[in-house]
Parts: C-alpha cells; sequence; structure tokens
C-alpha cells in the first residue's frame, strides 16, 4: 500500500469489509483529516461500478446534516479508486452491542432524523447496519455510506458469499426486485433496532437461501423476550418490519414520533452516549506524545533484541499521533531494519551487519529519549564492530532517505 493517493497521505487504516479497506488520511492540500475508501480491485476496474459511484456521489455530495458523515469526493489514480469522507473521530455502533435501551432509542432517533432528510431529498440509504452506524466524541450519532450499495448493484461478494446490501437487512421488496422508497430504509431499521437491543439479529441462518425466504416470509419474534427492554418496544420492531411497505411507517418522522412517545424521558442521553463512545474509542488523536515513554519502551525491546515488539510499539503510537513526524521517520527506519535482517538471517553470511543495523537502532532510540549515557555506549559497540562500519552507514542512508520520504 503506498503511502500517498493522490493529494492524501494515509495515516492509518481504519477498517476493512467486503468492499474495501478504509483508511484515515490527510488531505495535504486543505490539511484536514479525512477517511479515504478504497474500493476493492474487483469494484475499481468495472466501468459501470464506477459510473454508478460517481452518479450515487452528486446525490450524496447534496446531504448536508449533522447526523450524515459527509462524502467530501471521489479520487481516482492509475492503481486505486477512492471515496473520499468526513472522517468521524468515534466507535462504530457494531462495537457497542448489545446497548442499555436508553442508549438504543437515543441512537435510533438520530439514524431516523438523518434518513427522514436524506428521503426528503430523494436519497436512499440501502444499507443500513451497525457496520455503517458511528457515534462521535460528542455523543453525536453519524449514519455512513449512503448510496452505496447501490453503487455496487448486483456484484457478488464471492469471500462472504452474499449480495452486497446487505441480506440480512434487506427488505422484501428489493429482493423481488420491485421498487423502493423511504420504507425499505425503513424495514432494515426495524431489524436495527432489534440488534441494537438484543446484541444479536432476529434470527440465525446460515445460508442464503433460507435468510431470503425469511425476509419473505417470517417474522421477528419478541425483543423483550431475549432482552431487559420494554414490551413496547416490540410495536416499533414489528411495525417496521412488515412485509408490505404500505403496512410500515409511512416515513421516518412517523417512526420517531412513536418511539417518543414510548420514551418520552430521555435526558441526558448524549452525555450519556458521549461517555459511552469515550471508554470504547481509540485515545484521542490529539492526546500529548509521550517521547521519553514512547523511545524508552521502544529502547527497552531493542536492547533485548525484540525488534518485532519495538516495531509494533512504535506503530501504535502513531496510530495514536499520526502527526508526529520524528515517532513516523523512527517507525519507517524500523520496519526497514526488520526487512533487512530478515533478508541477512536468510543469506547467513553476514551476522555483523545485522548485529550493526541493531546498534543503529538503539543509537537513534537513545537519541530520541536525549540519552547520552545510552548513546555513549551503542557507540562504542559501534566503534568496536569498525569493520563494518561503512556497511552500517550505508544502511543508516538508506534509512534516512526512506524516513524523508515517509
Amino acid at each position: 500500500m503506498t503511502q500517498q493517493i493522490g493529494q492524501y497521505r494515509i495515516l492509518g487504516e481504519l477498517g476493512a469489509g467486503g468492499m474495501g479497506i478504509v483508511y484515515r488520511a490527510l488531505d495535504t492540500e486543505l490539511q484536514r483529516e479525512v477517511a479515504l475508501k478504497r474500493l476493492r480491485s474487483e469494484f475499481a476496474a468495472s466501468a459501470a461500478v464506477l459510473e454508478r459511484f460517481r452518479n450515487e456521489a452528486k446525490l450524496q455530495g447534496r446531504l448536508n446534516h449533522p447526523n450524515i458523515a459527509q462524502l467530501y469526493s471521489l479520487v481516482q489514480t492509475q492503481d486505486a479508486f477512492c471515496i473520499v469522507m468526513e472522517f468521524v473521530d468515534g466507535v462504530v455502533v457494531k462495537e457497542l452491542l448489545p446497548l442499555p435501551w436508553e442508549h438504543a432509542v437515543h441512537i435510533l432517533l438520530q439514524v431516523l432524523n438523518a434518513l427522514g432528510y436524506a428521503h426528503s431529498l430523494g436519497v436512499l440509504h440501502r444499507d443500513i447496519k451497525p457496520e455503517n452506524i458511528l457515534i462521535d466524541r460528542r455523543g453525536t450519532v453519524k449514519v455512513m455510506d449512503f448510496g452505496i450499495a447501490y453503487a455496487v448493484g448486483s456484484q457478488r461478494m464471492t469471500r462472504e458469499k452474499s449480495l452486497i446490501g446487505t441480506l440480512e437487512y434487506m427488505s422484501p421488496e428489493r429482493i423481488l426486485g420491485k421498487r423502493m422508497d423511504g420504507r425499505s430504509d425503513i424495514y432494515a431499521l426495524g431489524i436495527l433496532f432489534f440488534e441494537l437491543l438484543a446484541g444479536h439479529l432476529p434470527f440465525d441462518i446460515p445460508n442464503e437461501y433460507d435468510l431470503l425466504r425469511w425476509q419473505l416470509e417470517a417474522s421477528a419474534p419478541s425483543v423483550a423476550a431475549v432482552a431487559n427492554v420494554p414490551a413496547s418496544f416490540d410495536e416499533v420492531i414489528q411495525k417496521a418490519m412488515q412485509k408490505t411497505p404500505e403496512n410500515r411507517y409511512a416515513n421516518c418522522a412517523e417512526m420517531a414520533a412513536h418511539l417518543q412517545a414510548l420514551a418520552p424521558a430521555l435526558t441526558g442521553s448524549s452525555d450519556a452516549l458521549q461517555a459511552l463512545v469515550a471508554t470504547h474509542a481509540r485515545p484521542h488523536r490529539h492526546a500529548v506524545f509521550n517521547a521519553s515513554q514512547c523511545y524508552g519502551t521502544t529502547a527497552q525491546f531493542l536492547v533485548s533484541g525484540d525488534l518485532d515488539a519495538a516495531e509494533k510499539t512504535l506503530r501504535g503510537q502513531l496510530n495514536t499521533h499520526p502527526c508526529e513526524e520524528s515517532l513516523r521517520n523512527f517507525h519507517v527506519v524500523v520496519s526497514y531494519a526488520q526487512s533487512r535482517i530478515r533478508s541477512l538471517d536468510d543469506m547467513c553470511d553476514t551476522p555483523g551487519e545485522a548485529d550493526l543495523i541493531r546498534i543503529w537502532l538503539r543509537l537513534i532510540a537513545a537519541e530520541r529519549m536525549a540519552d547520552r549515557g545510552a548513546f555513549a555506549r551503542e557507540l562504542e559497540r559501534m566503534q568496536a564492530q569498525s569493520p563494518l562500519f561503512a556497511i552500517a552507514q550505508l544502511f543508516l542512508e538508506q534509512a534516512h532517505q526512506l524516513a524523508g520520504s515517509g
């Protein structure tokens, strides 16, 4: 994976799914962080899929709502096609299940607010599921990936053997190829609400055929029977999941009104969601970088000869502090050293060079910590290896070149 796609510098990986990998990236032109979703090669190679993405992007670009993660642009290079989206610093709802019913209601109301707005502009989501809903550090729900399922169309995900959509949340009319409207998203919301409360789907079906039949013919069980929630929530789920669209809620506002009537006193829910996210989200990206602790731990691993643990320590810190250039450069050097030492181990004829590389790494760690004593000790060790001093210098020059480009 290249470290740069167009004007976007990759800072780290946020996650991967059936459609591709999502990266945290820096827009070097506007100096803002974004989420960069790079499509899998089979999608990016399809002209029809790319054209649908462009058409959907025009619709999504109209969406400007606090509960919708904004789509900024599409970017295409010779070897990549990416969707550039708002970066949401928070946690995916899927990681929080099951939720207390108060939290679940508050989340669902914000999702309804977002979808109601989108539907009013003629934009359907078509892929509502917990993986596409995030909560930021302020307790604000953000709905992701509007229209992406439609853009991919009937392309199959061979690894998961399911139509992108996703089948577990797909309305009967979509399965039957009939016309869809906002009530198709409402059907998916019924399944979503059950999952938020129970922590699992309203069915346990291992194959596509039986799952399709369930969506067309069966009804959800009572959520109150499997979770400690008000029995009245079954009314909401059953109505949202009616097989005929005309029997569901007419729109998101009607569903929200029913839900609010059943749970009128939800004061303080945003604060509660904020606290919930704080306990599950990654360390805040603006947390202060403790250089002494990071480089000290790295140096300990280097002294013990555990280069893999040193690299893992630096990589973890880099995910939290992506703008620390000194940290980034050191991680590049250590990663390069890993590959170089492995190749030397395979050659089995230059053990001294590998030793010198390890000394260089310990020297850099000592310099980062401003530890003069450790620096002097490593320098003495290096001088003792003087016959191979030129080789080590060559390695350092190569490592510095890599660090400069990283």
